[in-house]
């Protein structure tokens, strides 16, 4: 039994609010994961943010919502999802930790000294970045979602999601460039 499926059976709701969230559970806890995947979010962070949702449903005093108990757990979802992604995108902190974890080689001191000056101005660069720009530059090249995924998590075009891969890639080169 898993820890949310635990928490809901160790819950004070009643036992028909508890039956009918158990059974959301299980027929959506899959389905929601992937949801809040084709936000942006990695699957770990996707499987964190369905569990905070049926938590959050589950601590719900307003027995009304019974009737679009789905729709509500996806909308909470969506929400938490979205919040994510905002501090991930004011935060710099979240961006250097996935560059610096995606493998830089460091055959030598000199080397490594180099790949941190290379990585501190890519991260310069980044923070000066339109939030837009700078969200699908990292859902593209940290992420690794398709054009086609960030638009549709953008609810932009996809020729926009181009532009601001390209303008973000121009803009961290210009800025190598400049400062080497």
């Amino acid at each position: 039994m898993t820890n949310t499926l635990r928490k809901i059976e160790q819950s004070t709701q009643d036992d028909q609010y508890k039956a009918q969230i158990k059974t959301l559970y299980i027929d959506h806890y899959r389905r929601l994961i992937h949801h809040v995947m084709k936000k942006g979010l990695s699957h770990k962070e996707a499987e964190d943010i369905a569990q905070e949702a049926f938590v959050k449903l589950l601590g719900l005093e307003d027995k009304g919502i019974c009737n679009y108990i789905q729709a509500y757990l996806y909308k909470i979802a969506t929400n938490l999802s979205i919040d994510k992604l905002r501090r991930q995108t004011r935060s710099p902190v979240d961006v250097s930790d996935d560059l610096t974890s995606h493998g830089v080689n460091h055959t030598s001191p000199e080397r490594s000294l180099e790949n941190q000056d290379s990585l501190a101005l890519i991260k310069d660069s980044l923070r000066k970045l339109p939030l837009k720009c700078r969200q699908a530059f990292v859902l593209y090249k940290i992420k690794g979602m398709e054009y086609r995924e960030i638009a549709e998590t953008m609810q932009v075009s996809e020729s926009m999601v181009r532009k601001y891969v390209l303008q973000a890639v121009r803009s961290c080169y210009q800025h190598l460039t400049v400062n080497s």
